[in-house]
């Protein structure tokens, strides 16, 4: 793993190196700076609630996004997050990059495939004609539109007990960036299938665990309509596979966006070292609609309903999220959301910049 990264690095280097001599050849790098911070207090109604509140920094962090070319062949991608906030600290940076073992050791969190680390995507695009093939970190093809956005560009606000609203419970728990591969062909402009096999997030150490991810995928593109159908299965320490199937599609209807999403399980389970260990059966749907009237403003409604085997709705959360660029390198946004299960209400207001500072 250490030679991959290694050779990727190496690899970037000398194609910066010889940007200006290959700009006939499609070669080009945009790197950028994106710092996002948003403050999202919440709390629950004394009459309906416990009458408990509190506060975090939700997706706050400071992101890189490098995309870029070495030929009309190949592109790469690299884009990572450098803390997390908690209350007024930077409480989640530590975990960022390392771990402590039961001896009290640590280890660079980096090579662990069963947590979140500073490096989300990190991988290279070899293109011939109608193939396209995938090496390095990417996401798991798990389907469903909210794993498409960078996460930098994802809204979800917070409620007591550490629950998520807005964004789904699997995209927030399920460790979804892992090392592997993919190959993708396209049928025509519109259809694109792709098979993937990366490490499995039930796994502790990448390829060594010898646990894995497969998916099959199915992107569609047919005028207003569009589709990401997925399966996957995921690779447990006992060997056996838990199968995570992503229905989703849109409809564009104007300024009028229609998404509904389905998940054939509702959360991710945890072990005693707070590390997933398998998916929680049930469902989740999500349906939204977002109303973009210009370039400048956009808004969406996104709901989660839950349910359990045997136990039907389990828990129903929803919010409005508002997005305004009065320039193109500034987002200012906010976002406010309802939980059943909670009673909570939680809002959210921030700002997100878009830096590029340096483009070969």
């Amino acid at each position: 793993m250490k030679k991959l990264l290694l050779l990727s690095a190496a690899l970037l280097l000398c194609s910066l190196a010889h940007s200006q001599e290959a700009e006939e050849k499609g070669s080009y790098a945009d790197f950028q700076l994106i710092p996002r911070f948003e403050f999202n207090p919440y709390f629950t109604p004394g009459q309906t609630g416990d009458g408990s509140s509190g506060y975090t920094f939700g997706n706050s962090s400071i992101y890189t996004l490098i995309e870029g070319a070495f030929s009309e062949h190949v592109s790469f991608v690299l884009n990572n997050h450098w803390f997390g906030m908690t209350n007024f600290g930077f409480g989640d940076a530590a975990g960022l990059y390392r771990i402590e073992d039961a001896s009290g050791k640590y280890h660079p969190n980096l090579f662990y495939s069963n947590r979140a680390n500073w490096l989300d995507l990190a991988y290279f695009n070899f293109n011939f004609g109608n193939w396209t093939f995938t090496v390095g970190k990417d996401c798991i093809a798990s389907g469903g539109f909210e794993y498409d956005a960078y996460d930098v560009e994802v809204d979800y606000l917070t409620a007591p007990d550490g629950k998520i609203l807005m964004a789904s419970n699997l995209w927030y728990n399920l460790p979804s960036y892992q090392w592997g591969a993919k190959v993708a062909y396209g049928i025509g402009e519109h259809t694109t299938l792709a098979l993937q096999m990366l490490t499995s997030p039930f796994g502790e150490r990448p390829f060594s665990s010898g646990l894995f991810s497969y998916s099959l995928k199915w992107d569609g593109n047919y005028g207003p309509f569009s589709n990401m159908w997925s399966v996957t299965a995921l690779q447990k320490a006992d060997r056996s596979f838990d199968w995570l199937i992503a229905l989703a599609q849109q409809v564009e209807l104007g300024n009028f966006t229609l998404g509904f999403d389905w998940y054939n399980l509702n959360d991710v389970e945890y072990g005693d070292d707070d590390t997933p260990c398998a998916l929680l059966p049930g469902n989740t749907f999500r349906p939204s609609v977002a109303f973009a009237p210009s370039d400048k403003f956009n808004v969406k409604l996104v709901g989660n309903l839950y349910t359990e085997p045997g136990s039907g709705l389990s828990d129903v959360n929803a919010g409005l999220s508002f997005h305004y660029l009065p320039i193109e390198m500034l987002q200012l946004h906010a976002s406010c959301a309802w939980d059943m299960t909670t009673k909570a209400v939680s809002a959210m207001a921030g700002v997100k910049m878009n830096l590029t500072f340096l483009s070969l």
